[in-house]
């Protein structure tokens, strides 16, 4: 840090990941780098408030380097603008990271892979195999179209490890913060094996559907959807979550206590708490949703049962 001559900036929304704050105290930038976007009314990072902030730090002296976007927010599955994102950050020569821990398996799917539209584009993507492609924990995997970057930061030479044979050689020392580590790739690989990129995107797919035909059951059940997405996470609230009449804490207290279901209740935007329902199964069938639906009902009329 001591070398840098301005303050850097890291541009996030209060959807991001709150691993960003973590990655901020470890790299020793402080969370003062972090710097919140405002979202617009569908919870995704409003690009002109993005590009008037990135004119004001820059004209302040300050350094703007990265902008993260997101593929599959948390809270509530939204898809940041990743193409709008991607000419901000070319025409500000700024990194574009794309956080699609979980969404990122949306681009096996044809009908799905428009939402995330210029994640291709990206400077470096993470993706977790082990949420939505069903490997074991833990199988977070890291796309980056530098690898000169990744091992100007992470190369060493010593004469205790192997001399290096040729360009492509990758072993993890030289590309993480680790000296040694667990095969996580095996997991990967062997998942891919068995599975193909067929039956993986027919599996996404399928759980898409799932969380499509959850809205409807919960719309005809008179809840109310408070996300847009095309991804199989769906947020919830109720009229008489609104009237105050009931909580989306003890909801999600009662139906995680009779062990049927599980949801959380989460706040969206600041501004909302509804309740989040989350498919990352492909063994979930439309009978499972009707008993998630059944038990939401129960809850908001006798939460204590």
């Amino acid at each position: 840090m001591a070398g840098l001559k301005t303050r850097p900036v890291i541009y996030v929304t209060s959807e991001s990941h709150h691993s960003f704050v973590k990655i901020c105290r470890i790299a020793g930038l402080g969370t003062d780098a972090l710097t919140e976007v405002q979202i617009a009314a569908d919870f995704r990072m409003d690009t002109r408030a993005l590009r008037a902030i990135i004119e004001r730090d820059a004209s302040a002296g300050r350094c703007p380097f990265l902008i993260v976007g997101t593929a599959g927010t948390t809270g509530g599955g939204t898809v940041d603008p990743l193409a709008e994102l991607a000419e901000i950050a070319a025409a500000a020569k700024v990194w574009l990271h794309v956080d699609a821990a979980w969404g990122g398996a949306a681009v096996l799917v044809p009908r799905l892979r428009p939402a995330l539209r210029g994640i291709e584009r990206a400077d470096s993507v993470t993706w977790d195999a082990h949420k939505w492609l069903s490997v074991p924990m833990g199988a977070g995997m890291f796309f980056c179209r530098h690898p000169e970057a990744v091992r100007r930061a992470f190369e060493v030479s010593t004469t205790y490890m192997p001399s290096i044979t040729g360009p492509e050689t990758n072993d993890q020392y030289r590309t993480t913060l680790q000296w040694s580590r667990r095969a996580v790739g095996l997991k990967v690989f062997m998942s891919l094996a068995e599975c193909g990129g067929t039956r993986f995107a027919e599996q996404i797919d399928h759980q898409a559907r799932m969380g499509d035909a959850l809205r409807k059951k919960l719309t005809a059940a008179k809840w109310i959807v408070a996300n847009e997405t095309l991804l199989p996470l769906v947020c919830t609230t109720h009229s008489d979550i609104r009237s105050g009449r009931c909580s989306t804490g003890d909801i999600a207290r009662s139906v995680q206590g009779r062990g049927r279901a599980w949801v959380s209740d989460v706040v969206l935007g600041r501004r909302e708490k509804v309740v989040r329902a989350c498919i990352t199964s492909f063994r979930t069938d439309e009978d499972d949703l009707d008993v998630l639906v059944g038990e939401l009902d129960r809850a908001r009329t006798d939460p204590a049962s």
